[in-house]
């Protein structure tokens, strides 16, 4: 690989990049990845205690209600996630086609309303999902989000030249 590796992204935004992106956000960052174990931890107890109860008290006293409060809550987490990929959608839509460049030095974005240059010390980590690749600060909550599509690319062999830059940055930094 080259040292002057370069590699060009143009996309427009859609709502399923940015939903991969503040999923791959959830499971790679410290604060996501312990919301996931309390998660599992609870259904875990919860199924415990049911099971218990319907052993011990029979089929009438399962305690199904406890379960709805579980469902429900699931399906809030989950809107939530795609209302905040709405949000940004509406955001990223309104900055226009993205234009990035991805080098040595950094990542540079050019949009019809916006331009950013970041370095790659800004990141701690890039994740590759099966749409985007991912690059997260090292911060606790991992708020500092950056989401290429892959389909921003313009040649296949691009993606093996953009994951080995990611690579070779982020793990220098």
């Amino acid at each position: 690989m080259t040292v002057h590796t370069t590699v060009k992204l143009t996309y427009v935004v859609t709502w399923r990049e940015i939903s991969d992106g503040l999923k791959i956000q959830m499971r790679h960052s410290p604060v996501g990845r312990w919301g996931y174990r309390a998660w599992w931890g609870l259904i875990a107890v919860l199924g415990l205690v049911s099971a218990v109860n319907l052993l011990t008290r029979g089929v009438g006293a399962a305690g199904l209600e406890a379960w709805k409060y579980v469902l429900t809550l699931f399906l809030l987490l989950v809107a939530i996630r795609w209302l905040t990929a709405l949000a940004l959608l509406a955001y990223a839509r309104h900055l226009g086609e993205h234009r990035v460049t991805v080098d040595a030095d950094g990542i540079s974005t050019l949009s019809a309303r916006h331009t950013n240059q970041t370095n790659w010390g800004f990141y701690g980590r890039g994740v590759e999902g099966r749409r985007v690749f991912v690059l997260l600060t090292p911060d606790i909550w991992g708020t500092g989000v950056l989401i290429l599509p892959k389909r921003g690319l313009g040649d296949p062999q691009d993606s093996e030249q953009l994951r080995s830059l990611i690579t070779k940055h982020l793990a220098a930094a």
